[in-house]
């Protein structure tokens, strides 16, 4: 298992405890329904998106904020 990061881009919001995953494709799954559910709960609309970071700190996906 690796550890991935999902940090919220336009809040500042950091993720410093991550979560483990066993692959890039499993994380980006985790940030398309992170993103989903955020927009869901934002009445405004938003530039926002969730980045996700392997442990490294490389970008592996950047979800934007969609209701979609």
């Amino acid at each position: 298992m690796t550890r991935y990061f999902f940090h919220l881009h336009g809040s500042g919001a950091r993720d410093l405890e991550g979560q483990d995953f066993p692959n890039e494709e499993a994380a980006r799954r985790e940030a398309k329904a992170v993103a989903r559910d955020l927009a869901h709960n934002k009445h405004t609309a938003t530039q926002d998106c969730v980045i996700v970071t392997d442990a490294q700190g490389n970008v592996i996906h950047e979800e934007p904020l969609t209701s979609h």
